[in-house]
């Protein structure tokens, strides 16, 4: 029997500010970050599932948060160097790393590419900093453009960008402008969802003012055919790729991996 292939994820639940439309397992910074002793629970809560492994190799990482990027290099470069005393990675291993856009993860962006990290995803979420106050973000749209532009002189060639749409009286001519300028960066893969409200969070408790459904109905065709003609393909509900750019990791959710 041929078991199916074997992927990593790893969470890193410390972000400097909550957004109020998260419902993710993230924690605001308020101290020094425990790198050293969350490492070494991460590699103590590995140890439980080893044998689960049947000796597959992994063949994607990602590394979601939170704000993964919030972690040094160093720890990373730790983090690996002791992964790889307990498992096998394949030759062609994407390893992706969520990044925020804010100046001060883009200083790391070398020292994680020397870490073994291969792969980019940016929370941009949106290009118009009239949205990214509304969101809770902490990062400009020219932070957002300067991020990806750093990623890419530092040797990243595959990075996804995060796009939200259907935000706070978003119209249809705003969405797609998102969408233009994050292809324009020369990514290629874009993550673009529908903002939704989720309780447990602040949005839920105080709901902003969203666009009517036949507003979202237009963002969503229009957003699609624009990212169908500029050549990224949808292969799940809200990945489009160049081909040949898909996420692994994604992929292996899709397919029913481990």
């Amino acid at each position: 029997m041929t078991l199916p292939p074997l992927a990593l994820y790893l969470h890193i639940p410390w972000c400097i500010r909550k957004c109020p439309y998260c419902d993710f397992n993230s924690h605001e910074q308020k101290q020094a970050l425990p790198e050293a002793s969350y490492i070494d629970a991460l590699l103590e809560d590995l140890n439980h599932d080893l044998e689960f492994v049947q000796d597959r190799p992994i063949h994607s990482v990602f590394i979601g948060g939170g704000t993964p990027s919030l972690f040094s290099a160093q720890a990373y470069d730790t983090l690996f160097r002791a992964l790889r005393t307990k498992l096998s990675f394949s030759d062609d291993c994407e390893i992706t790393l969520e990044a925020n856009p804010g100046t001060f993860e883009q200083e790391k962006f070398e020292g994680y590419r020397a870490a073994g990290i291969n792969r980019l995803s940016l929370g941009v979420q949106s290009f118009q900093d009239v949205q990214l106050e509304k969101l809770g973000r902490i990062h400009s749209s020219n932070e957002a453009q300067h991020a990806i532009a750093s990623a890419q002189a530092v040797g990243f060639d595959r990075i996804n960008v995060d796009l939200m749409h259907g935000l706070p009286e978003q119209t249809t001519r705003d969405a797609l402008d998102d969408i233009s300028r994050a292809l324009d960066s020369g990514v290629s893969h874009l993550s673009w969802y529908q903002l939704t409200i989720e309780p447990n969070t602040h949005f839920y408790n105080a709901p902003p003012t969203l666009p009517v459904e036949d507003t979202l109905a237009d963002i969503q065709q229009a957003g699609q055919r624009l990212i169908a003609g500029r050549g990224l393909q949808q292969y799940e509900v809200s990945a489009y790729a160049a081909p040949g750019e898909e996420s692994r990791h994604n992929l292996n959710y899709w397919q029913f991996g481990d």
